[in-house]
């Protein structure tokens, strides 16, 4: 088992075409929105189970073309 701190599992998430950052991930984990993670000598370290649960979790379809308008970033993104 590999574990990756948060720098690593940004670059794990951007190899899947997800754009992310370590900055990105630490306010995730603030709020409870990202993937879990496990504390260790005040680290945050991944595992790729994790990323990869939370980020099949984010895949949701949309049903109108609206929807991604109602997201951060509107149609820029």
């Amino acid at each position: 088992m590999k574990l990756l701190k948060r720098p690593e599992a940004a670059e794990y998430l951007k190899s899947k075409g997800v754009r992310s950052s370590a900055v990105t991930l630490a306010k995730q984990a603030m709020t409870g929105e990202g993937a879990k993670y496990a504390l260790i000598g005040g680290t945050a370290y991944y595992k790729h189970e994790w990323l990869d649960e939370w980020l099949e979790s984010q895949l949701k379809p949309q049903t109108h073309s609206y929807a991604h308008m109602s997201q951060k970033g509107g149609c820029n993104e």
